[in-house]
């Protein structure tokens, strides 16, 4: 909000709400605001973000709208700063700042914010005689002044939160402080059970719950308007799946996470054979959706689905891991059933319309579908070596996932075989304290 205001060089002061702000930017784009629709108490809902969304792109290609210089301080244009690398996102800023204290892996608060921990943390390690009782933008001016670095009124946003400019302005800081600016390390996370904390935490933060009919706060994905989104990005794979929501997950969640982190120059090596992991940062991970139950949507009766979810293809995880390690990003949720069949004619009518045939089964039987998808949780696994994962094995957590043949092609009685996998026993996984990070959209 604070970003599209000065793009817009309106004058708005920052002590507004969110929802006053939106309201003023929108008079400005000229864009009808509906507080009804656009309001949730003092913040803009995601209505109101898409209709201040398509007045600003209205006004981008008007030409009315400025590009600001990314999230770096205007001081940093000080050569004693040229090093610095800002994070282009909180969640990036407050685990890069978490790691340089050894404080461990942060996430956000509701509406993003940032917690006051991650300054208390830095005070604590690195300015033991600041009073970590003042208010959390005071402490951020005064561990700011401690550093050398500028404080401004752009460090502060609305409600007693620091901005994203704030954050760098002490990461920067910090860094300076630590003799660690401009270090390749410190564009990354440490370790990978640090990074893997810190994507899922960004994955966690990029899906925000909202109240359904019955006044419930969840994250819901229906299945038309992902695989519309997934036609959209031009996706070839996944919009004609019938486990749409796998496919949904990788390409949205990479999308988050490659607008949460700055991306490493010098990634690790993603590819092997045939099978090319999902994301890298420090390290490599997978993106996974497993379907933990099943919801029955007239009844709200649920049953237990799945208690294994296939990973990868079982030679390329050995290689991967032999060689450097491989962490996998599990989101589990509950799989709405298309009950009435009415979203799985409407997925076959679409995939008909651009001349996709629907593939038949091996047995014979059309599959159970989901109309909708409700994540649950997001977790981080990591494997470090061989070793690692054939203890896994041995402990029942990691088994071989054998997979259905191929669709049939032609006139073929049945598919190929594929290649084998492995599986997560995921109940026996988070039994054992195998994640190394779990968040929960149900709390």
């Amino acid at each position: 909000m604070l970003a599209l205001r000065d793009a817009l060089d309106l004058d708005i002061d920052t002590a507004r709400t969110n929802a006053r702000m939106g309201s003023e930017i929108a008079l400005s784009l000229g864009v009808e605001w509906l507080p009804g629709s656009y309001e949730d108490r003092n913040t803009v809902n995601l209505e109101g973000l898409n209709a201040l969304l398509k007045g600003a792109t209205e006004a981008y290609h008007l030409g009315s709208i400025r590009r600001l210089a990314g999230n770096k301080p205007s001081w940093l244009d000080d050569p004693r700063w040229a090093a610095f690398e800002p994070a282009p996102s909180k969640i990036e800023a407050v685990n890069r700042i978490s790691n340089l204290t050894g404080s461990g892996p942060e996430r956000l608060g509701p509406g993003s914010k940032e917690q006051k921990s991650v300054l208390i943390n830095l005070a604590k390690n690195l300015a033991p005689h600041v009073d970590t009782n003042l208010s959390k933008t005071k402490l951020g001016a005064a561990l700011a002044m401690e550093f050398g670095a500028p404080w401004s009124p752009d460090c502060e946003s609305t409600g007693e939160t620091i901005s994203l400019v704030g954050l760098n302005t002490l990461l920067a800081g910090a860094e300076l402080r630590l003799g660690t600016l401009g270090a390749s390390q410190a564009m990354l996370l440490g370790t990978p059970e640090q990074e893997g904390a810190a994507l899922a935490a960004a994955l966690f933060d990029g899906w925000q719950p909202s109240s359904d009919d019955a006044g419930r706060r969840r994250v819901l994905w229906d299945g038309p308007k992902s695989i519309r989104w997934m036609e959209q990005q031009g996706l070839t794979r996944g919009p004609n799946d019938n486990e749409w929501q796998g496919f949904y997950f990788e390409a949205k969640g990479r999308e988050l996470l490659n607008a949460a982190f700055a991306p490493n120059p010098d990634p690790p090596r993603a590819k092997y054979g045939r099978t090319e992991f999902d994301y890298s940062l420090g390290y490599v991970w997978d993106l996974k959706a497993h379907t933990e139950r099943w919801r029955t949507p007239s009844t709200g009766q649920e049953v237990r689905g799945q208690t294994s979810t296939p990973l990868n293809d079982r030679e390329a995880m050995r290689a991967c891991i032999g060689e450097q390690g491989l962490g996998f990003l599990m989101l589990s949720g509950v799989g709405i059933e298309d009950e009435d069949g009415s979203f799985v004619a409407w997925h076959r009518a679409r995939k008909r319309a651009k001349g996709v045939r629907s593939a038949a089964t091996n047995s014979g039987r059309s599959r159970r579908r989901k109309a909708a998808f409700e994540p649950l949780t997001v977790e981080a696994y990591y494997f470090h070596n061989l070793e690692a994962l054939d203890a896994a094995i041995s402990a029942g957590q990691v088994k071989d996932f054998n997979q259905g043949k191929q669709a049939p092609k032609g006139d073929m009685a049945t598919g190929s075989p594929r290649r084998p996998k492995y599986g997560l026993q995921i109940n026996t996984a988070r039994s054992s304290g195998l994640a190394l990070a779990s968040f929960d959209w149900t709390n």
